[in-house]
């Protein structure tokens, strides 16, 4: 008895031992692996919130799809390795056999198929009644114009997350937070939704752009015409609102469709993904030229009328030679503009100097990002004025020797539209909750003031004989019911490998329409043309055709016809009074100013001294032609346009 009841003894203390072990000593561990048998809990990913344009217009949507995976376990065990049904699932999935027999040799106890399916290729899965394969909804974003505004608009990844542009940008806010539904198996590993099913996750926030779907079609659609004209590598476009700094359209070629974003290990591919208006510095060349005319008034340096000599097309400077296109001779500075003269442009920026230039490109926002929210912004390169060489500083003058963005550029002559103010682009107007609440607003904001109205009048005037005048070098930009102001470009590019200019170029185009009255700034570059280098040739035409279907879109009518007032000739004169009006009108060698007049003094003022007047608009003169200080001529014709006078009043 005492040695059965010893061995119950120990055969009790051992239960006990395993059962403090089981409980206490390993407790926590063996319920974790419990929970994790029995209990499971999913991530439910939230539909991203949709991006639309300014006029609710969806770019960017989430839509529900199928995916399908495979527990391999259990399809081994119904379906042997020779069963043909496999043979049939591989082609349903588009997969190779031996890539799905792969699969279906892991030992995991569950693989993806195949991720966000067509919902006929889980059809077509669901009709061979494989035990083991199963089908899940997932999220898939969705872009319901393909390409359009790819490159501001980016991409997703598989599982939701913003791989590019806006999507990446504003992940956080379009993604929302994960929700996760929790379930219990039984013993055959059914599910049991214990605590019961949601309907569905919330949704992210909703992103309203400044962008204009009718002018980013547009934009696209005519860059890549002219691309494709000029048998380019390339192209960018931006269309900018001068008034506010809203972004309207931002294009690149060649481009891509988001719905199928291709193989990031592709170079070809991650070149099209490039958002190259905001990453991708060039030398800006001649359309630099008018951020040298603004400067150069506001510091009242030169005047339209002043004349320098162009050296009959070579000048020599600190043993480098300029060069013009043409051999000009005399020009005044508002011809070395209108015919963009190299040498002309050296010899005011070396009356300029290197500190106050220097002051100026910073102050256009030059070598600094813009801030727009876009991923991937450089800043540029404007180098430190101490390591600037007299060279340096003429070659600057005519945009060489300093890189910019195409933003930075639109955001400069945005500044000389809109009277002198830098403005920051933007292309996210507002993002909103799902519950309604207004997270972020964006409102125009003036970074600083650059130059002065008057000078930015001054500077628009002499930007509009480059398209308006015969002979000048933007004249394929010209409209037929609206003025225009912008300028030409023509740069080499810097071989990286040698570090030195190459033979190949970029043809650009900046201006402003209407030039009167600005409501968008267009940029266009064309990189690396084949049929001319000129940007007047091949950026130019292209301005034109973005500027009229961007006016069309806005609804902006054109000008009133132009009323024409003469001086009266058969009015009676006192003994001596056409003698002594001649003598004045002799003594000027420069026409005068009639800017900030009223129409009555204007029209008094010239018929003393003889002009002919053609006026349009009412209000007060806002801007002449000829230009103030430029010589007289013998005709005498003066053309006027009138503004109300908060259009012309000085800051």
């Amino acid at each position: 008895m005492i040695a059965v009841g010893g061995l119950f003894a120990a055969l009790f203390v051992l239960v006990a031992a395993r059962a403090l072990d089981l409980a206490v000593l390993r407790g926590p561990a063996l319920a974790r692996l419990a929970a994790m048998q029995h209990h499971q809990r999913i991530e439910l990913l939230s539909h991203r919130g949709p991006i639309v344009d300014r006029s609710g217009e969806p770019l960017a949507l989430s839509v529900d799809v199928p995916s399908i995976y495979v527990r391999p376990r259990e399809l081994a065990a119904h379906v042997p390795a020779a069963d043909g049904r496999l043979a049939r699932l591989a082609t349903a999935l588009h997969m190779p056999l031996r890539a799905l027999r792969a699969k279906l040799r892991s030992r995991q106890p569950f693989v993806w198929l195949k991720r966000q399916a067509l919902p006929r290729e889980a059809e077509a899965i669901g009709r061979l009644g494989l035990p083991g394969v199963y089908t899940v909804t997932e999220g898939r974003r969705f872009y319901p114009h393909g390409s359009l505004a790819a490159h501001v608009l980016g991409f997703v990844g598989v599982d939701s997350q913003g791989l590019e542009g806006l999507e990446q940008r504003f992940d956080r806010v379009i993604r929302s937070e994960p929700q996760y539904l929790e379930f219990d198996r039984d013993a055959r590993g059914r599910e049991m939704f214990t605590g019961g099913v949601r309907a569905a996750p919330d949704q992210g926030g909703r992103l309203e752009l400044t962008l204009d779907a009718g002018i980013q079609e547009a934009t696209e659609r005519e860059l890549q015409s002219g691309v494709a004209a000029a048998r380019a590598a390339g192209g960018a476009a931006v269309v900018l609102d001068p008034a506010t700094g809203e972004v309207l359209a931002l294009a690149n070629v060649p481009t891509y469709n988001p719905n199928e974003p291709g193989d990031w290990t592709d170079k070809r591919w991650r070149d099209r993904v490039r958002n190259r208006a905001i990453t991708d510095p060039y030398e800006p060349g001649s359309t630099f030229k008018a951020i040298l005319a603004a400067a150069a008034i506001e510091e009242r340096v030169v005047t339209p009328g002043e004349l320098f000599f162009c050296e009959r097309g070579r000048f020599q400077t600190a043993g480098r030679a300029i060069h013009d296109t043409h051999p000009y001779g005399w020009l005044s500075f508002a011809e070395v503009i209108q015919y963009s003269s190299n040498i002309g442009a050296a010899k005011v920026g070396e009356r300029l100097g290197r500190e106050r230039y220097h002051r100026y490109l910073r102050a256009f926002g030059f070598g600094g990002r813009t801030g727009i929210e876009l991923p991937g912004e450089t800043p540029g390169i404007v180098r430190p004025v101490q390591r600037w060489t007299h060279v340096d500083l003429a070659t600057l003058s005519f945009g060489q020797g300093v890189s910019v963005t195409p933003v930075q550029m639109a955001a400069a002559f945005a500044a000389i539209a809109n009277g002198g103010t830098l403005l920051r682009p933007f292309v996210v107007k507002r993002v909103v909750a799902p519950d309604g609440e207004v997270v972020l607003e964006n409102e125009p904001t003036a970074v600083r003031r650059v130059v002065s109205t008057r000078s930015a009048r001054t500077t628009t005037e002499l930007l509009r004989r480059v398209v308006e005048h015969e002979g000048g070098t933007g004249t394929k930009a010209r409209l037929e019911d609206f003025p225009v102001a912008g300028k030409t470009g023509t740069a080499q590019k810097v071989d990286p490998s040698t570090g030195v200019y190459s033979s190949k170029r970029i043809g650009s185009f900046v201006g402003f329409v209407p030039a009167d009255e600005p409501r968008a700034v267009i940029l266009v570059l064309i990189d690396e043309p084949s049929t001319s280098s000129y940007g007047g040739v091949v950026a130019a035409p292209v301005f034109r055709a973005i500027a009229a279907g961007v006016l069309k879109r806005l609804g902006v009518e054109p000008p009133a016809p132009i009323v024409l007032a003469r001086a009266p000739r058969g009015a009676p004169q006192k003994p001596g009074a056409r003698r002594a009006r001649t003598a004045a009108a002799s003594s000027v060698a420069e026409t005068p100013s009639f800017l900030g007049l009223s129409l009555r003094e204007a029209l008094a003022r010239a018929q003393v001294s003889g002009w002919d007047v053609r006026v349009t608009g009412t209000g007060y003169v806002a801007a002449q032609e000829p230009m103030p200080g430029t010589p007289i001529v013998a005709e005498r014709r003066l053309a006027l346009r009138l503004s109300p006078v908060e259009a012309i009043a000085s800051p």
